[in-house]
């Protein structure tokens, strides 16, 4: 056996038995504490095993749902009308056993994509005057406005887009490109629409993906020493070159992070999407044509599917796409924090 790994396979035991060794002291000592201990040590150990349980409780509450929604997709997944193909297939029709969730993941990460699209650059600039260029009278209420935004249901953002963005697009957006001879002719911008639309999808989740965009990256901003500010006006900088240059780039972790967390919103959002998407069972290759997303779907159909094993599987298997996505996005973006932080210095 190669020398290497014989001693990368022994640190690897020898780390897995200090650990295991660690874990049994701190038993046998926390044992002898409550049994023999008095004061402050059993308060102290009694305090950790309290502020333990709800740790613990959480990791095991995601694991549990994880295993729940693993062990409902199974049959879909292993059946011979579903199987892995079923995450690329793009025809949804339970009555003829078929079960592609392709078209849902599609309208998912195109309705995402125009959000991220609209949000980011519009979420980072009101973060930068925030953090930089605002007086500091109306600062605070600027911020509050952005809190109160988060804190606004879904349902009223959906109702909202119903009256209001569904028949701007219908009667205003989509006969401006489409009659523009600068816009007309790219294939985005075509066919006939009622309004419900993957734009107007997208567009909502722009607007609700605002708060936390700016919210973020307010806090990335605000957390870069003002030394570095000073440093860069001392040195013959402007305001927006520092701010350009030499604040947001030591925030982009922080940045980077409002980004990956926008997404997991924008893919988990149900009600205000399903309102103006228009729900319908194709992919959309145009603004203005319908869309259905993966929450949407689950929400419709759940209460017909329940009593089918297949279709009720099937939907369970769209919702552990979700849940896996919102994992990788949350992981994504610990991960740039963590990096960002040791490449500036910061930890």
């Amino acid at each position: 056996m190669d020398k290497g790994k014989e001693m990368r396979e022994g640190q690897s035991e020898n780390g897995n038995g200090d650990i295991i060794s660690s874990l049994l002291s701190r038993a046998r000592h926390g044992l002898w504490i409550l049994r023999h201990g008095r004061g402050g040590a059993r308060v102290d150990l009694l305090g950790k095993i309290g502020l333990a349980i709800p740790a613990f409780t959480s990791i095991l509450i995601i694991v549990l749902i994880l295993s729940f929604l693993w062990f409902e997709s199974i049959p879909i997944l292993t059946s011979d009308v579903g199987g892995p193909a079923i995450f690329l297939e793009p025809t949804w029709d339970p009555n003829r056993d078929l079960y592609g969730i392709g078209i849902f993941i599609a309208g998912s990460f195109a309705s995402t994509a125009i959000a991220i699209g609209i949000a980011l650059p519009v979420g980072i600039g009101a973060a930068i005057f925030l953090s930089e260029f605002c007086p500091t009278k109306i600062r605070g209420a600027f911020r509050m406005i952005v809190e109160m935004m988060a804190a606004v249901p879904s349902i009223v953002y959906g109702l909202w887009a119903f009256l209001v963005i569904v028949p701007w697009i219908k009667e205003s957006l989509a006969p401006a490109v489409q009659s523009n001879p600068v816009t007309s002719w790219i294939p985005f911008f075509q066919g006939n629409t009622n309004g419900l639309s993957l734009i107007a999808g997208g567009l909502i989740l722009a607007i609700m993906l605002l708060p936390t965009v700016i919210s973020v990256s307010d806090d990335a901003l605000r957390s870069v020493p003002q030394s570095l500010r000073e440093a860069a006006l001392a040195l013959g900088a402007s305001e927006s070159e520092t701010a350009r240059k030499i604040v947001l780039s030591a925030a982009l972790p922080g940045v980077g992070a409002a980004v990956v967390l926008s997404l997991g919103r924008a893919v988990g959002e149900t009600m205000a999407v399903l309102m103006v998407t228009g729900n319908s069972l194709q992919i959309p290759y145009s603004l203005f044509d319908p869309c259905y997303v993966m929450t949407s779907i689950i929400t419709n159909q759940l209460g017909y599917a329940y009593i089918f094993p297949m279709w009720r599987s099937a939907l369970f298997a769209v919702a552990l796409v979700l849940m896996l996505m919102s994992i990788c996005f949350t992981t994504i973006a610990k991960i740039m924090i963590k990096w960002g932080s040791k490449t500036r210095g910061i930890v």
